[in-house]
């Protein structure tokens, strides 16, 4: 008699003992994403200017500085980012105290969250199915690095999602019917009052819920309301201008569309359309007609897969706009996997290689991230921030910029000065003002001329403000760097740093 191949005794083996290696894949990918969010928690820097911005707007927040500044306004610190994405990080400072650390503490917590709701969000499907869907989303966090531990709203919107997926799951018709229903709006209208286009991410969700059951018009129109109410509700208190934001977003809306990374949106994009696959396969080998929620459920969800290229594709944006698609994905896949039963070997197999492939993958994204934590040289410029303002305890210091994009990142640790009580009016955002042509204020000008700051820090050895930004165009004005070499003069340099003190 032939004795089993190589081949069939791992398939065998892996058959028998599925359940629990499923359990300790999922453990191991959840123990990846802690380890990976840790390292960034405790790492004293950023990878982004954007982090620095988020971070300093809610901080402000607790002194009840304005979130959204007019664009007329001479402080260029604003950001397009809604209400909510700086009030959760204003409550970690609140919580914590001023550091870098609690800039990104609520991020730390959300990404290990995604994985561990994942595998209780679908625990009713048994525990194989739910350990699959914890891996997958423990793949998707680390294919995001470092996206997915950005202080930005990516990683708070995926885990909202992951929320009303849940809820839509587990509502039951023999229990009141408003309380799922409150949790989805609920957490769609937290997710779009962190970033006005996350309603996209919800729709699927919110659809389904309100044709499976026939709960209906009068159950989707309640849940818009009160959607709404959650969005809206920041804007009732002071720091939180309407009309300032608004004129953020109209600015925003006015970018165009690159389509230089088409071909990353195109890789991106397979992955997350993979439950196409799926559905097609429940068609075919299922045997049972698919129910007219199902359906919608899955065709909404395609439809909001393509729509989301158009704000993805902005400049400024990028393929990380698919990752709040996750609790969806995760849903579609062992939604339409669980129906089949025909070729169910196969089918759960392709979605194990899914898992696999999405692993693999995140392997060298993972690599280039932590290359890019320099942790001596960021401790280093620090120090020499920290023996400025000891030198000048006097003296108001604010953070500039010099001419070299290599050295930009230095300039991301304003944050110190700024948790110090110094001034903030020029933050990231500046970059994309003078991109789309928006004219500084004569009242800043005039500040600068004024010598409102005593000593502006500029990188060591450059040109104060001539630096080409991300968008190809100057981050500010000529005219700012003029008022500023009228009004400043250089009078020492430090290790990192040159201090331009007022000269009037």
């Amino acid at each position: 008699m032939k004795s089993p191949s190589a081949k069939s005794r791992a398939v065998e083996f892996f058959s028998r003992n599925r359940k629990g290696l499923l359990g300790v894949f999922a453990g191991l990918g959840f123990l990846n994403v802690v380890l990976v969010a840790a390292s960034y928690l405790i790492y004293p820097g950023y990878l982004d200017h954007g982090e620095s911005s988020v971070a300093l707007i809610s901080w402000r927040l607790l002194d009840g500085a304005p979130a959204f500044l007019s664009l007329s306004d001479p402080a260029l610190v604003s950001n397009v980012y809604g209400p909510l994405t700086y009030i959760v990080h204003a409550v970690s400072f609140w919580l914590i105290g001023p550091s870098v650390l609690a800039g990104k503490a609520a991020s730390f917590l959300a990404a290990p969250l995604i994985p561990v709701l994942v595998f209780l969000s679908h625990r009713r499907r048994g525990f194989e199915a739910a350990a699959l869907g914890a891996l997958l989303a423990a793949a998707l966090v680390l294919f995001h690095i470092p996206f997915s531990l950005w202080n930005r709203p990516d990683s708070f919107m995926t885990l909202l999602a992951v929320v009303a997926v849940w809820a839509a799951n587990a509502s039951d018709p023999k229990k009141p019917e408003w309380v799922m229903s409150a949790v989805i709006a609920v957490a769609a209208g937290l997710a779009v009052g962190m970033k006005l286009h996350a309603g996209v991410y919800f729709a699927p969700v919110v659809v389904f819920h309100c044709l499976k059951e026939q709960r209906g018009f009068k159950t989707f129109a309640a849940m818009v309301v009160a959607g709404l109410a959650v969005v809206l509700l920041p804007f009732a208190f002071s720091v939180f201008s309407l009309s300032a934001f608004a004129e953020w977003i109209v600015l925003h809306t006015k970018k165009g569309n690159a389509i230089e990374f088409v071909s990353k949106f195109v890789r991106y994009g397979a992955i997350y359309a993979a439950p196409v696959l799926f559905y097609l396969a429940v068609r075919r080998w299922s045997g049972k007609r698919i129910a007219l929620a199902e359906k919608t459920y899955f065709w909404v969800f395609v439809t909001c897969l393509v729509a989301v290229l158009f704000p993805a594709t902005k400049a400024g944006a990028g393929a990380h706009y698919f990752f709040p698609f996750l609790a969806v994905l995760v849903d579609q896949i062992l939604r339409h996997a669980g129906r089949i039963k025909k070729k169910e070997t196969m089918v759960w197999s392709v979605a194990g290689v899914l898992v696999a492939v999405i692993m693999i993958v995140g392997v060298p994204v993972q690599k280039r991230f932590f290359r890019a934590l320099h942790w001596q040289e960021v401790a280093d410029v620090q120090s020499d921030i920290r023996a400025i303002m000891a030198a000048y305890p006097d003296r108001t210091i604010e953070m500039g910029i010099g001419q070299d994009i290599k050295t930009y990142p230095r300039t991301y640790y304003r944050t110190l000065l700024v948790l110090a009580d110094h001034p903030y009016t020029i933050g990231a955002p500046a970059m994309e003002l003078n991109k789309w042509n928006v004219p500084l204020s004569d009242d800043l000008l005039a500040m600068v001329r004024g010598c409102n700051t005593d000593i502006w820090l500029i990188p060591k050895g450059e040109s104060p403000f001539t630096m080409i930004g991300y968008y190809g165009a100057r981050m500010l004005d000529t005219s700012f760097a003029d008022a500023f070499l009228g009004s400043y003069a250089k009078a020492k340099s430090f290790e990192f740093f040159d201090a331009w003190v007022c000269k009037i």
